[in-house]
């Protein structure tokens, strides 16, 4: 399957028979009557017909990953069908181009960071994009270098070399990070790479650091002999930058105008991710089943370094999966003005809406 396809359960259904044993049927021609589905676990039985599913069209952030798992599992399962929706998604060329794309209209909701999220509001005022649940807890930006380079502390940063892509948000907040840490950010050279080309650079020491996202870095060091024990990773938000990371994110109109399907999503995406917490295995091979490319053994890391540090935390655990603490976030929003120069500070219910979430004793995730 094309990693540029479009990805939904029916799609999903008939790929994945060999794989679940399952009988699955295709979708009949418009002139026959279409076949009955196996009902889902934890579905309802009287789950609406296909002709009465609202669409949603939905884009990742990046290329089908193990941290995507909830929306596949929320597909394979029946959980967005039990909802009235029929929800199909597209891989993403990066979160300023999934903003983009959902204000557009091109797709009716996807994956963002809410940080580029806010400057996008700022910069286009006339097509504004909301943040309905936060998907990552904590952002994962942070500065990477192999353990033999000796920067243990972000500090000793000064006098080394340290390549980020240009125009990308660590970069970009790099000076904040340098502040907050204390150090001299005109003490450390800073080439423009490219984003592909990180790891690569990295390993053959042409640069001393790296400032990517955890999730994209981590697998990949970890497969060329590189495990977290052999490099030194500083995390923004154990340096002050307590940044929240990607939303679920929905054109403003589109909220007002279809608040219960925003709602359905939302319960059934939830479900999806409680089930990914309880059976990790079993999500990161649904989840194969959407793209050839997709590698189980470096999904399944990737898929733990984002239940670890990413979509489980205390903060989580007392608030449920995709709500924001009000104090923090004004936090985050103040920095994002700061580090990305908008000059406007955006209202804190601009930016997240929260009201659209499950309730509270839905949402709360347990990790098996």
């Amino acid at each position: 399957m094309s990693m540029s396809g479009r990805y939904s359960r029916r799609k999903f259904l008939v790929r994945g028979s060999a794989t679940f044993g399952a009988t699955l049927l295709l979708k009949a021609c418009s002139t026959a009557e279409a076949p009955t589905e196996p009902v889902a676990e934890g579905t309802s039985e009287t789950a609406p017909a296909a002709s009465e599913l609202t669409p949603i069209r939905f884009t990742l952030d990046w290329a089908v990953q193990g941290v995507h798992a909830p929306v596949g599992v929320a597909i394979e399962k029946g959980y967005f069908e039990a909802e009235g929706l029929d929800v199909t998604f597209e891989r993403g060329s990066g979160s300023a181009d999934a903003i983009s794309k959902v204000a557009s209209g091109a797709f009716d909701m996807g994956f963002g960071d809410i940080n580029s999220l806010m400057e996008f509001n700022v910069t286009n005022p006339d097509t504004p994009v909301k943040a309905v649940a936060i998907y990552y807890n904590q952002s994962p930006m942070c500065v990477m270098s192999l353990a033999d380079t000796g920067i243990d502390d972000p500090a000793k940063l000064e006098g080394k070399k340290l390549g980020i892509p240009a125009g990308s948000a660590t970069r970009r907040l790099m000076p904040l990070f340098a502040q907050t840490v204390g150090f001299d950010l005109a003490k450390v050279e800073m080439p423009a790479i490219e984003s592909k080309l990180q790891q690569t650079l990295l390993l053959t020491q042409e640069i001393d650091a790296i400032a990517p996202y955890t999730i994209s870095a981590l697998p990949n060091l970890k497969q060329e002999g590189y495990p977290p024990d052999k490099l030194h990773i500083h995390r923004f938000g154990d340096y002050g930058l307590n940044l929240y990371g990607n939303a679920v994110i929905v054109p403003a109109a589109f909220v007002d105008e279809h608040p219960e399907q925003v709602k359905g999503f939302l319960r059934a995406l939830t479900k999806g991710l409680q089930d990914t917490l309880s059976s990790p295995d079993e999500a990161v091979e649904i989840m194969a089943q959407f793209d050839d490319l997709y590698e189980i053994p470096a999904e399944r890391e990737r898929l733990q370094i984002a239940i670890d540090t990413l979509f489980v935390s205390p903060e989580v655990e007392a608030n449920g999966f995709g709500a924001v603490d009000e104090s923090r976030f004004k936090q985050t929003i103040d920095q994002v003005v700061q580090g990305f120069e908008l000059g406007t500070v955006p209202k804190p219910e601009d930016v997240f809406d929260g009201q659209y979430l499950p309730p509270l004793e839905e949402r709360q995730l347990s990790v098996s």
